[in-house]
């Protein structure tokens, strides 16, 4: 009796697995869907008129749908035209993101660079000399043309112009740094940190 009720549970459980494990064809079927969902809006940014090109992507940037928004950033930050990269940079500053500063410290590492990193922007430090600051974007300032800190008491934080992508802190002198939108979309430039005597490589990642 006990061996026909395990036998017949066996049976359930494997029934009911197979129920819920879609068939290769099933997920064949449900990536085609998908792909032919957003092949429109891949067409749109894809558009031979780079004016229409560019609209579609500030329109889809600004759409609220996460998904037209990872995808219009992307191609703008990987787009060759500086002006479409400019325009995704922006895009997406204006969306309030919170950024993650990466400096690299080198192979003999000024003697502040961790305790400016740790201390003064309460980051984080890895093995390698690494040091990451999470800071969130603010609102944009008309007035003084750029992105300001969260608190707009410290002035600009981020400014974007032709001649690249810039990070303030002039509070104390905590931060200055010039970036420019590599052809991986990253920001990478150098920057001047705090109490620390030399530039240090500084990488800011868009896209996740």
């Amino acid at each position: 009796m006990l061996r026909k009720t395990y036998a017949t549970l066996l049976f359930v459980l494997a029934t009911s697995v197979a129920a819920q494990t879609p068939t290769p064809e099933e997920i064949a079927a449900l990536v085609d869907q998908r792909v032919s969902a957003l092949n429109p809006y891949g067409e749109l940014l894809n558009d031979p008129d780079p004016e229409r090109s560019l609209a579609a992507m500030q329109i889809m940037l600004e759409s609220g749908n996460a998904e037209l928004t990872r995808m219009a950033l992307e191609f703008g930050l990987l787009s060759p035209n500086p002006v479409v990269r400019r325009a995704a940079v922006e895009a997406h500053l204006k969306s309030g993101p919170t950024l993650t500063l990466k400096f690299e410290g080198g192979d003999d590492p000024d003697p502040n660079f961790t305790s400016t990193v740790v201390g003064y922007y309460s980051g984080s430090t890895e093995p390698g000399n690494q040091g990451y600051w999470k800071i969130k974007v603010g609102e944009y300032s008309a007035d003084d043309g750029c992105y300001l800190h969260v608190n707009a008491r410290s002035g600009c934080f981020v400014t974007v112009n032709s001649d690249g992508v810039y990070f303030t802190h002039d509070q104390y002198k905590m931060l200055a740094a010039r970036t420019d939108v590599t052809d991986e979309g990253l920001l990478k430039g150098f920057a001047k940190i705090y109490k620390v005597a030399e530039p240090v490589p500084l990488t800011v990642q868009l896209i996740d």
